[in-house]
């Protein structure tokens, strides 16, 4: 009887303990969840861009003795446009480090049909730069997605110039050239997401000056004429990019 008791005691117990046991919560691994990733700069970009663009030249013109016969201003716009490749490096949450290098045709040029030593309506002098180029640093200030940046370096140009004397007889004398020189400027880039990035940008470049030897019958000037040139451009520009940079992803979070 009493050994009865006790197993239906000891039963009791251990259904109360399963019981009390499957009501504790469940001791499973903890969830881990990965962050969304965060956007870096760094990485290789390869990209396109259009604007404008609108030299500053004016060209002091001597004779064969080195006498001053004045000058004639050659100013140039016209539709700038090409494509553009390079590095960036983010360095720190803030500060991003790049290099560049872009090409680009343009459609600047001017014909002037008056100077100050053939009077008016007599000559028709032309200035074009058909294709451009640069290799420069950067150094941008990233906040998250956007960039603001400074650009530098060299700048490279082909400059095409002509002379032309209309009244008789008439002459033409052309000269075409890569001239360096130097650009700085600075811009904004907005990502879209983790590969496109758009780009707003202004340039300032300074090309070496350049010295064409006019012969004799172009101006009237006794023994030729030596026009000296010094060309700088500004140019505006929009673009879009595509990157290949991965995104960085934060530390996974446990909870």
């Amino acid at each position: 009887m009493i050994r009865n008791v006790l197993l239906s005691s000891a039963t009791l117990a251990a259904l109360t303990v399963a019981s009390f046991a499957a009501d504790l919560p469940s001791r499973k691994a903890p969830a881990t969840y990965a962050p969304a990733p965060i956007f870096t700069w760094t990485g290789f970009y390869v990209g396109a861009d259009i604007g404008g663009g609108w030299t500053i030249d004016t060209g002091r013109i001597r004779n064969a003795a080195g006498v001053p016969q004045g000058t004639e201003n050659l100013g140039a716009s016209g539709v700038v446009g090409g494509l553009y490749a390079g590095y960036n490096y983010q360095v720190s949450n803030a500060f991003v480090l790049g290099l560049e290098v872009d090409i680009d045709a343009t459609s600047i040029s001017q014909t002037s049909n008056t100077n100050t030593f053939q009077g008016p309506n007599v000559n028709a002098d032309k200035e074009s730069l058909p294709w451009q180029g640069s290799l420069r640093g950067r150094l941008g200030y990233a906040i998250s997605n956007v960039l603001l940046y400074a650009t530098g370096g060299l700048a490279f140009a082909q400059i095409n110039t002509s002379y032309t004397t209309i009244a008789a007889p008439a002459s033409q004398a052309s000269f075409s050239g890569m001239r360096a020189g130097w650009m700085v400027g600075g811009g904004l880039e907005y990502a879209f997401d983790t590969n496109w990035i758009g780009r707003f940008e202004y340039r300032y470049s300074k090309f070496s000056p350049f010295t064409d030897g006019v012969p004799n019958g172009i101006g009237n000037g006794l023994g030729g004429l030596n026009v000296r040139h010094s060309v700088s451009e500004n140019a505006v520009r929009v673009g879009i990019a595509y990157t290949f940079g991965a995104p960085a992803l934060a530390v996974v979070a446990k909870y």
